[in-house]
């Protein structure tokens, strides 16, 4: 009866040695806390379709851009997918104006999404274009009376002049003073009427 006694009583201490190590051993020894890093917010969201064409036409009321006269916005592309900023505080947009023709057209355009300072994106598209034969005939064609303002500080004077070149309203262009067929650069404000841009001499 002894050796069984004995087999009983080691069984038994083993039992209580191994519940002590298992207790004395960390759940994953050896392993570093893994910290979970948030997840960034996104910046950009794909373009909309149609959404560019909106904000090219938003852009091109709001700033001095100009696309030729009486020519009709048929399109807005962009040469690949377009991620725009989530939130931007203004967007402003610069255009290389096609050749002066009727019929369709492409304008080049860069579209510039602004941070609170500084620019965050800038998104190149290319506008197409309709342009009416009719629009061609320029505003103020080469030749024609005008009449000069030329402002110093408070006072304004006015002087006739004739235009250099043809010109739309909002152009700067060439003009000629009369009688002495002085030229200085003028912006044309109306189809009779131009503001000088060049200081004018006693």
């Amino acid at each position: 009866m002894r050796p069984r006694r004995w087999a009983t009583l080691s069984l038994i201490g083993w039992m209580a040695l191994g519940a002590h190590v298992a207790s004395a051993t960390p759940s994953n020894p050896g392993r570093t806390p893994v910290r979970v890093q948030p997840r960034p917010q996104p910046t950009t969201r794909a373009a909309a379709p149609g959404e560019l064409a909106a904000i090219v036409r938003t852009a091109l009321a709001s700033s001095s851009a100009k696309l030729p006269k009486g020519a009709t916005i048929t399109g807005v592309r962009a040469a690949a997918a377009v991620e725009l900023p989530l939130a931007p505080a203004r967007v402003t947009i610069d255009v290389t104006p096609p050749p002066r023709r009727a019929g369709p057209s492409v304008a080049p355009a860069v579209l510039s999404f602004w941070g609170e300072e500084s620019v965050i994106a800038r998104v190149p598209v290319s506008i197409d274009l309709t342009v009416p034969p009719e629009a061609l005939a320029p505003d103020v064609p080469k030749g024609s009376a005008l009449v000069l303002v030329v402002r110093r500080g408070l006072v304004e004077v006015t002087a006739p002049a004739v235009a250099g070149a043809d010109a739309d309203v909002g152009d700067v262009v060439q003009v000629l003073l009369r009688p002495s067929g002085r030229a200085l650069r003028a912006k044309i404000v109306a189809k009779d009427r131009a503001v000088a841009v060049d200081e004018v001499g006693s």
